[in-house]
């Protein structure tokens, strides 16, 4: 199974690409026509799309219950230089990938790709 990605809008530009260079199918929610969107949306248009969000913002760690049931989430908690965040992100994408086979959320930090 392919996995594939929506990243939420405050996700630098650099790691859309970085991902898409690889091969990896990858939709921004300004490109599925609703920025602005509440994050319980977003975890909502992400499982109705079968896409994993990739975001910056730790709110989508414990979402509501139901929603975090449902809805699979890589978080970057990471700062700094966008093209630097890009490449460790992309680093990391496939040990995420396989942790979220069996848990719904995936760290991206300083230290690798982990479960919360």
């Amino acid at each position: 199974m392919t996995i594939k990605f929506i990243v939420d809008e405050n996700i630098p530009f650099q790691v859309t690409r970085r991902l898409r260079e690889a091969g990896y199918e990858v939709a921004a929610v300004a490109e599925t026509g609703r920025p602005g969107m509440k994050n319980d949306d977003l975890a909502k248009q992400s499982i109705q799309l079968r896409r994993t969000i990739i975001t910056r913002d730790a709110d989508f760690t414990h979402l509501k219950q139901p929603l975090m049931k449902r809805v699979k989430v890589v978080y970057l908690r990471l700062s700094g230089d966008p093209e630097t965040i890009a490449q460790h992100a992309l680093k990391n994408i496939e040990k995420c990938i396989k942790i979220l086979q069996d848990h719904n959320v995936a760290i991206i930090d300083e230290e690798g790709c982990r479960t919360p």
